[in-house]
């Protein structure tokens, strides 16, 4: 006993060793606490918070937040054991108690992240609309934790009320709009892009210029991610969203229908009015006599001159665009309750554009084009019943063909040989 005296004694007596000896023992028993409440508190804030949830999906966001939670205890408790220290140095006190309110905030901004973070994947999850993102949101929350916690740091630092450090920030506000002018922007159009719903997550954006066409995944305050159809990755600023023209096709969907607006190309020197031979021709396709029968008013045609069809501006091409018009109407992957138009266009030196105007029932991309090519594909094969031709450039096979009756002209204006 008087040897563990004497120790005692000798410690007390030099500053420096006892110094040294109260500091292991706070750091001790900030480990020992923090071992402990590692365990202890994981088990709390599962059985408390989470315990609902525990058979029916794997979490980990009790053992998240439990260890956020756990770095406070270990603070407090050497905060704590502070008071029955007096021996310790005066300068060596302050130290030891700023850095504790250092970290109780560097560790409560990393627990109020971590809540921010759960509430936003628990909305994801939960939300009714899943399309819709509060990721912005939840970065805003993030930053102002990050701002608070550091003027609180600041007033710990330099001994002041947080009133005065806040007060001191209106003299460097400039330079902090001058930093921060990119996360401003972001800012107010998370928040209009948000809170207007014009871009949602799944959104099909279309951005011609950027080239970039795909699906929303991701809405941040930054930036927007965008998944291109070739699954490459496209990261645009939020802020482009207010400032550059963009097309989001999501409206499309909703509407149940997508159009076809696609036209083909006629050779014009193959329009011309309707005479008896046209007329006995086409009225072997299906559906064309009743077309034929609405253009004449009923009448018979076997008693109409070509005159009439002249007289009265009917020509084959008139007579073509009533019956696609009537054959659109009857498929059933056309909506019958849209637009649907043939029409045609001002003519170009590739020929007379007619236009098919109409809307798919499925909005699907393979369904559209399935549709899409089964309708010009019809009209490709059908036109020449209509005395149309399809207007194209020639081509090798063109040339050849006229090389070919060239020199059959040429080998029969020859005489023959004696």
């Amino acid at each position: 006993m008087n040897y563990l005296r004497d120790i005692q004694t000798f410690i007390e007596g030099n500053t420096v060793l006892s110094a040294t000896f109260s500091l292991l023992l706070l750091l001790v028993a900030g480990m020992v606490t923090h071992l402990i409440c590692k365990f202890f508190v994981v088990k709390v804030v599962r059985r408390v918070f989470f315990s609902t949830h525990k058979n029916q999906v794997p979490l980990d966001k009790d053992v998240r937040l439990s260890e956020k939670l756990s770095n406070f205890i270990p603070v407090i408790t050497v905060y704590y054991l502070l008071q029955f220290m007096p021996d310790l140095p005066e300068h060596l006190l302050i130290a030891v108690k700023t850095i504790c309110g250092i970290l109780f905030f560097v560790y409560l901004s990393l627990f109020f992240n971590e809540v921010l973070e759960i509430v936003n994947n628990s909305y994801s999850r939960k939300s009714k609309r899943k399309n819709h993102s509060i990721k912005g949101y939840i970065q805003i929350g993030k930053i102002l934790v990050h701002i608070i916690s550091a003027i609180m740091i600041l007033a710990i630092m330099s001994n002041k009320s947080p009133v005065i450090i806040i007060s001191s920030l209106g003299a460097v506000a400039a330079v902090l709009m001058l930093v921060f002018q990119h996360t401003l922007l972001s800012l107010v159009a998370n928040i209009q892009v948000s809170s207007n719903d014009v871009l949602q997550l799944g959104d099909w954006i279309e951005m011609p210029d950027n080239g970039i066409s795909g699906e929303v995944i991701d809405i941040a305050l930054h930036t927007i991610t965008i998944r291109n159809w070739d699954n490459t990755l496209s990261r645009i600023p939020t802020k482009n969203f207010l400032t550059e023209t963009y097309t989001n096709w999501q409206a499309m969907f909703s509407s149940g229908a997508r159009r076809i607006m696609r036209s083909f190309h006629l050779d014009q020197t193959s329009i011309r009015f309707l005479d008896q031979q046209m007329v006995q021709q086409m009225s072997q396709i299906r559906g064309v006599s009743e077309q034929l029968s609405i253009l004449m008013d009923g009448r018979d045609s076997s008693v109409v001159g070509d005159r009439w069809f002249a007289e009265n501006g009917i020509t084959n091409l008139t007579v073509f665009r009533h019956y696609l018009t009537a054959w659109l109407a009857q498929r059933d992957d056309i909506k019958k309750d849209m637009y649907i138009v043939v029409r045609a266009m001002k003519p170009s030196p590739e020929g007379l554009p007619v236009e098919v105007y109409c809307f798919t029932s499925s909005v699907l991309w393979v369904d559209y084009e399935n549709s899409q090519s089964a309708i010009f594909e019809f009209i490709y094969a059908i036109v020449g019943q209509f005395s149309l031709r399809i207007y194209q450039h020639p081509a090798g096979n063109d040339f050849w063909r006229l090389s070919q009756v060239r020199d059959s002209q040429i080998g029969q204006l020859q005489p023959p040989a004696e």
